[in-house]
């Protein structure tokens, strides 16, 4: 390939730039494209690989596909900014957004952290709502705040299947609840966890509860898309500390 630079900035101001040279492969996936790079770790001894995701209209996916293809190929000098989530600027009509950029370091895999808290709005920009995207998925969510009153947790409204969250606390909850949704509205769960050594199947079509000041410190619990539901697992210090119906 003789093209240039290819950008990528997602909605979490994380970018990623390579060569085009370097891509190694693009596959798809329902609304889907990956693209897979060689990586900065990249050595005679050992190969890095990096990824970048982005979100295709459904239906679409195979002319995207071509379209980048098309381009990568094409001599060219500069860059091409493939697709800006923080400008709204995409190098195709069908490709809606950046889902998530995955660098492999060689040496280490670095997972990306997200500091949270409920009682300022600094995450999704609503006061006691922790608020998630598709582009952040494989993040690990640090609740570093403690609730200033009942509060949310939105996963995506529209996730892509395998997108996931893990949530830990580092700041222990007080006397307010704290449920879990996607985007607020009635969800499915199903999974189990580890509540004060017992373990806890979990089935629901509405929401998952965490109960008053019973997020303790290190409880976590993660959450991921899968076939229409999410699959939630988690270990808590306190017994009957989360419940989903």
């Amino acid at each position: 390939m003789n093209g240039g630079m290819l950008v990528f900035h997602n909605g979490s101001d994380t970018s990623y730039a390579n060569h085009s040279k370097n891509l190694t492969s693009m596959s798809s996936a329902t609304a889907a494209i990956t693209l897979r790079f060689l990586g900065q770790g990249a050595s005679a001894t050992a190969t890095s690989t990096d990824a970048v995701v982005l979100t295709i209209t459904a239906g679409k996916e195979e002319e995207v596909m071509e379209f980048l293809s098309q381009n990568m190929a094409a001599p060219r000098r500069g860059m091409l900014v493939v697709a800006d989530d923080q400008n709204s600027l995409y190098s195709h009509d069908n490709i809606t957004a950046v889902d998530s950029i995955s660098v492999d370091n060689g040496a280490g895999t670095f997972k990306n952290v997200i500091p949270a808290t409920f009682t300022t709005a600094d995450t999704g920009g609503i006061v006691n709502r922790i608020i998630v995207t598709n582009a952040q998925s494989g993040s690990e969510v640090v609740v570093s705040g403690v609730t200033g009153a009942d509060s949310t947790i939105h996963l995506p409204a529209s996730p892509i299947d395998g997108c996931n969250f893990r949530f830990t606390c580092l700041i222990a909850s007080a006397d307010d609840t704290i449920t879990i949704t996607a985007g607020g509205v009635a969800t499915a769960f199903y999974g189990v966890s580890q509540q004060a050594a017992v373990a806890i199947e979990h089935t629901g079509t509405t929401s998952a509860v965490i109960a008053d000041d019973d997020f303790k410190l290190g409880d976590w619990f993660q959450c991921t898309y899968m076939g229409a539901k999410w699959h939630i697992t988690g270990q808590f210090d306190t017994a009957t500390s989360m419940a989903v119906s």
